[in-house]
């Protein structure tokens, strides 16, 4: 069984920290972005020298070398996998290990290759399923949410959906680097799609909703709890922002699920499911929280299903579970089971 929330939301309020909070963070300097840019510009400008199978590898060996050095994120990755494939062995745990780094490189690398590419050439390298799914959605009129994950390439997935019929808007938590901010939002905006900053957003993906047009937005990371509530993710109760559960209730906007799956050499299925509705969550009967926390858990079950399906293609470095229920005894074994 689920817990109820642990603090009942009130308005449709989108967090911008995805993790839990840390003291105030020194002021960066101007220098330290331009010379974080000025990395960020030698990095991408020899990758695009190099074959792309060699520009994969490449960045897939930097991520697994970072990793070495930087025990502790390597632990957390180890040990999510551990703790959500309980049946695998180490041998197998390792094997999504080392192919979850190979699917960031390859997406990171594919995302970057795009400043590059014609709108045809991005569409050539997307299949698209379900796309009937996406159009019954816009159809409604009420404006379309498309829910999705860190999996596969994310960010392609954004561009690809933007370029079937009309350009679409993505929630994104900007960089503390400026510079660097604007040159992956000059990447996200290509063709026509419109970045929408997670702080202070709620007014405008109201208004957009309002339009009929479509947000994407990734709900699968960690938030603080005072602005989580906690739904059963991998057999785990996981800290779980309900924005989007709020938003689509008062609208009255349809979900759609689609998620990006690599199939190699920089093509990749998106895959559109159906479209669901916030009628399936009760009525006025029903309490609103009570509404959300059903919201949320299906979310959560819906990217875990496409988790299972290809675990080594999300992002399973991040401490998803980092953020814990009051009072939740840490001794105690997991006795939370997703129906995904």
């Amino acid at each position: 069984m689920s817990a109820p929330p642990h603090a009942a939301p009130r308005e449709p309020h989108v967090p911008e920290a995805a993790a839990p909070r840390r003291r105030p963070k020194r002021r960066r300097s101007h220098l330290r972005h331009r010379a974080e840019l000025a990395l960020f510009r030698l990095a991408t400008g020899a990758l695009s020298l190099l074959p792309a199978r060699t520009a994969r590898r490449a960045v897939a060996s930097a991520a697994r070398v970072a990793l070495a050095i930087g025990s502790s994120r390597r632990r957390i990755l180890l040990g999510n996998l551990t703790a959500a494939f309980p049946e695998k062995t180490r041998e197998e745990i390792e094997h999504i290990e080392r192919r979850s780094i190979e699917g960031f490189a390859a997406g990171l690398v594919d995302f970057l290759e795009t400043g590059r590419l014609s709108a045809d050439e991005v569409r050539s390298r997307v299949r698209v399923a379900g796309e009937e799914h996406f159009a019954a959605a816009r159809a409604r009129g009420r404006g379309v949410f498309l829910l999705s994950a860190h999996f596969g390439s994310w960010e392609i997935a954004a561009l690809a959906a933007g370029l079937m019929g009309e350009p679409i808007a993505l929630l994104v938590r900007t960089l503390d680097n400026p510079l660097l901010e604007e040159e992956l939002s000059r990447l996200r905006r290509r063709f026509g799609n419109r970045p929408i900053p997670k702080k202070e957003a709620a007014r405008e993906l109201l208004r957009t909703m309002a339009r009929n047009e479509s947000v994407a937005i990734l709900i699968d990371q960690n938030v603080i709890p005072r602005e989580a509530i906690f739904v059963p993710f991998f057999g785990r109760l996981a800290a779980t922002t309900p924005a989007l559960a709020l938003l689509h209730l008062k609208t009255g906007a349809s979900v759609v699920p689609v998620f990006m799956w690599p199939e190699g050499d920089g093509r990749y299925r998106m895959e559109f499911e159906r479209p669901i509705l916030a009628v399936e969550f009760g009525g006025p009967d029903v309490d609103r929280d009570e509404r959300v926390r059903r919201a949320t858990a299906r979310y959560m079950e819906v990217i875990e299903a496409a988790i299972r399906r290809a675990p080594q293609a999300w992002l399973w470095i991040h401490d998803r579970w980092k953020s814990r229920p009051p009072g939740e005894d840490l001794n105690a074994k997991p006795e939370v089971r997703s129906r995904a």
